[in-house]
């Protein structure tokens, strides 16, 4: 990590606390959603139910700090041209985007420990292999930074940003909602963004074999690397007309 890379992120942090509406989406709401799905699920409950409410979890996480943030601050930051003098200078295309999406990366990662403590803390058990759960975290993370990466580009401000991340919003809810009324994952559930987060979860709390992972990161890697393309497809650095 570059020391471009490192000013650039203490000052992306600066201006996105200044905005309170994009920091109470990518702050307040993923804990709150993460303590109401962990006080939903009943005393004494299994692995399979604490994995469905995990994985929500992450996902409340990884949708709004991660891709709304995303989102809203790159379309904001084009918008005001600062993206465009960015680019100007000496630094990469690469750096630019590095410095201005770490404070999200890392403010993604913060509230995930704190959502998977919150259902420890509430009961669910020790999961039986962490690995998956990491990986539900790494990829998943990648997956919406390349999501907000492509909306953004339809997104004329941080504002406008509620309304174009809600299809992807209402395709993650859905799949999540699908898996977690599942008592197994069909082969088409992996066609939904969502399952493989869903299904790495329920993976480390039951202790699946590694075997038994590999659709789920095939799923992942697939949407990261499609939503990668297009984002390089389609993302802006001018101002939209």
């Amino acid at each position: 990590m570059t020391s471009a890379v490192l000013a650039l992120g203490r000052t992306e942090w600066k201006l996105l606390s200044r905005n309170k509406a994009v920091l109470l989406s990518a702050t307040t709401v993923p804990l709150l959603l993460g303590f109401a799905l962990a006080n939903h699920i009943p005393d004494g409950a299994g692995p399979l139910a604490w994995a469905g409410a995990l994985g929500m979890q992450l996902l409340a996480v990884q949708g709004f700090t991660v891709y709304f943030t995303t989102t809203a601050t790159l379309a904001s930051r084009r918008e005001d041209r600062y993206l465009k003098r960015l680019r100007s200078g000496e630094v990469s295309d690469a750096v630019v985007l590095g410095g201005l999406l770490l404070p999200v990366v890392l403010l993604g990662l913060a509230q995930t420990a704190v959502v998977i403590a919150i259902a420890f803390a509430m009961g669910a058990p020790t999961p039986v292999n962490p690995l998956p759960l990491v990986l539900a975290v790494l990829l998943g993370t990648a997956m919406f930074l390349a999501a907000g990466a492509a909306t953004s580009a339809w997104t004329a401000s941080s504002e406008q940003a509620q309304i174009t991340t809600m299809p992807w919003f209402m395709v993650l809810i859905g799949g999540a909602v699908w898996l977690s009324m599942s008592a197994e994952v069909a082969p088409q559930m992996y066609l939904v963004p969502s399952s493989g987060v869903m299904d790495l979860a329920r993976a480390a709390m039951t202790g699946a074999s590694a075997l038994d992972v590999l659709p789920a990161l095939g799923s992942l890697l697939g949407w990261t690397a499609l939503l990668a393309l297009l984002s390089r497809t389609w993302f802006r650095w001018e101002p939209r007309a």
